[in-house]
């Protein structure tokens, strides 16, 4: 009914359907391949075709026709099988060699020969029924053109692929050699296939040398074993790996590397080999070096002097230190450690001091140090010195204070047996001194008591003189100040208390000492005479150090003249100033001057040109000077004699 509906005839469904399914598969294997592979055919991609191209195109076609022609128009209707397969050679020449386009439209040339011949007389489909010949001329060229067809399609397809992956290797290797590292592949039997010319331009090797393990001739000899090794067990397991190893680079020198590798896989996730990138990082395993070195000096150093290092983070109040250097602290050897184990080990009478110390360097962000006493767990009390400074994080709140803590203990101990020293030196001088301190106290304290029997005597009288009476009176008092001012002098020279500096007159400091050794002058037969700058020459200082320094330059210079005839005994205490901001005080004695080999040593300690000399004085009097940042040296007069020097920043520079 359906075949009569359409008005298809008489035939029935099945061969209805028959016919019309095999004109509709011959139609999508002869034409619809040929519309398909030449609609985008433009006319001037035939000038693209070279010669000898079109020369075997022509020659293709040529031969086609003519094989085609003698099968299917000459041939008698009753011919040799093996004929009809007499296209196959230039349809299989079309695909090998020209593709789908050629293919198809060869088909289309065949198919068109058979139905042309066919319809005319002519060729093997000729001698049945024109419904049979019809149907065999549909299944020979369904016959021809199915395996051709999906031939040319399979070999087209596979071309395709070939010309991406050569696309995709051809990009891969412009991006591998532009690329900034060492760039290296190896295939599933761990031979290396491809090397980046910037590998070939490091190693100066040629591509050929390099694969397979043609590399490992570049690695050092050291490093073989143990490269060969990590990337063999990574290939096995296909992990990926970092090792690093020494590569000869073209110019003989081995350079450190930093070789990466992992597994790669194809588009079917089957395993391809390994790829991998090498860095050279020779210059960063140096300064690593150099830097593990400068640790370890620090490190030694540290150790050497009882450094403590450490670093207390304020978020999380923990302070790190080096292990090593914990006990130092006075804390355990490990574990945790806040910031008030810290305090509770700092002497009680130094805690309020640091800690608000410590809190106004975070809270001003400025560096800070101070001394401290650290109790230590069994009791022992150890000096500290501390210095550190503030770290703030991105948002410039107090992140970490970093800080260094040194024991200064001894320094403690050898600053308070050099203050006895000095004090004691100061108390020896002074005892050289008595007879003259004597005479000196002796002369006002007799002028008192002359003055009181002369005002007794006048009491007696009738009528006593009140105005003499008054002038003996001020003369008392007067007598009595200069006593106490003597008194007082020899109790700062003798008192033994911390040291405090202040400002000072220089011209001051030397005519106090000068007064003061009057008297021995006297006694030694010496004329002492002063010479003080008038220009302005105020230091910061210690009073009674740096007069026992220039007392002992100027007892020096006494003693130096012991032997000087008593006429020419000449003792010139002087002060300047110069263009350096700083004040000069000399001793100039006209002895017999220092022997020139003694010169170097003479403020040496226990070193000494006199026979019952100790040999402090002089070193005493170079370490108060040094103690006040100031200079002192000795030399000798052309006109005879020596002058001993020292010259002291002015102003609060001199601050020690």
């Amino acid at each position: 009914e359906f075949v009569k509906l359409n008005r298809w005839g008489q035939d029935s469904y099945f061969e209805i359907w028959r016919v019309r399914f095999f004109s509709n598969s011959l139609t999508a294997l002869t034409l619809v391949p040929a519309i398909v592979t030449w609609y985008d055919f433009r006319p001037a991609q035939w000038r693209g075709i070279s010669s000898a191209r079109a020369l075997e195109g022509s020659a293709l076609f040529l031969g086609l026709v003519i094989a085609s022609t003698v099968v299917l128009y000459n041939a008698s209707t009753n011919p040799d099988p093996v004929l009809f397969y007499a296209p196959m050679p230039f349809l299989l020449w079309a695909v090998f060699r020209f593709g789908n386009r050629a293919t198809s439209a060869g088909v289309l040339i065949v198919t068109f020969l058979a139905i042309w011949s066919s319809a005319h007389g002519h060729g093997p489909f000729t001698n049945e029924s024109a419904e049979i010949n019809a149907r065999s001329i549909q299944l020979f060229l369904i016959v021809i053109a199915v395996p051709i067809m999906l031939l040319a399609a399979g070999i087209q397809e596979r071309a395709v692929g070939e010309t991406k992956l050569r696309e995709s290797e051809s990009r891969f290797r412009i991006v591998a050699d532009a690329a900034p590292v060492l760039i290296w592949m190896s295939g599933v039997d761990k031979l290396y296939t491809f090397f980046n010319k910037p590998w070939l331009e490091f190693t100066g090797r040629s591509m050929e040398q390099e694969l397979g393990n043609g590399w490992a001739q570049g690695v050092h000899p050291e490093d073989l074993q143990r490269c060969l090794k990590m990337y063999t067990e990574a290939f096995d397991a296909r992990e990926s790996f970092v090792m690093q190893y020494r590569l000869r680079r073209n110019d003989g020198e081995y350079r450190w590397v930093s070789d990466q590798g992992v597994a790669r896989y194809d588009e079917h996730g089957k395993f391809a080999g390994y790829i991998g990138t090498a860095v050279d990082v020779t210059e960063l395993i140096n300064k690593d070096a150099a830097l593990r070195e400068s640790e370890e000096r620090m490190r030694l150093a540290a150790d050497a002097v009882n450094l403590g290092i450490w670093e207390l983070d304020l978020r999380t109040d923990e302070i790190w230190a080096t292990n090593r250097r914990r006990p130092l602290l006075g804390w355990p050897a490990s574990g945790k450690v806040t910031f008030e184990d810290f305090i509770s080990g700092v002497h009680p009478e130094d805690r309020d001091r640091i800690r608000q110390l410590i809190d106004q360097a975070i809270e001003q962000g400025k560096d800070y140090e101070c001394e401290y006493r650290l109790v230590l767990p069994d009791g022992i009390v150890r000096w500290m010195a501390m210095r550190g400074s503030a770290h703030f994080d991105e948002n410039s709140k107090p992140a970490r204070l970093l800080g260094i803590s040194i024991d200064i203990t001894d320094q403690k101990l050898a600053e308070e047996a050099n203050r006895n020293l000095v004090h004691a030196s100061r108390v020896a001088l002074l005892g050289e001194l008595t007879a003259s301190i004597a005479h000196e106290i002796n002369q006002p304290l007799g002028a008192i008591l002359s003055n009181a029997d002369a005002a007794e005597l006048l009491l007696e009288s009738e009528s006593p003189p009140l105005d003499e009476l008054r002038k003996i009176l001020a003369d008392i008092r007067s007598d009595d100040v200069r006593a106490g001012e003597i008194i007082r002098h020899i109790r700062l020279l003798t008192r033994k208390r911390a040291v405090q500096m202040e400002s000072l007159d220089i011209n001051e400091i030397a005519a106090e000492v000068v007064r003061l050794m009057e008297v021995e002058a006297h006694r030694r037969s010496v004329s002492l005479h002063t010479e003080f700058t008038a220009a302005p020459a105020t230091i910061f200082g210690h009073r009674v150090r740096l007069q026992q320094a220039l007392m002992n330059l100027i007892l020096n210079g006494m003693e130096a003249m012991a032997d000087t005839p008593e006429t020419d005994r000449r003792l010139l205490v002087r002060t300047a100033t110069n263009g350096e901001r700083r004040v000069e005080i000399s001793v100039t004695d006209s002895g017999p001057g220092i022997p020139l080999e003694k010169l170097p040593r003479l403020f040496d300690s226990f070193f000494t040109t006199k026979e019952d000399g100790m040999g402090l004085g002089l070193a005493i009097a170079r370490s108060i000077i040094d103690a006040h940042r100031g200079r002192i040296s000795a030399e000798n007069n052309s006109d005879g004699g020596a002058t001993f020097r020292f010259d002291l920043p002015i102003g609060a520079t001199a601050a020690g």
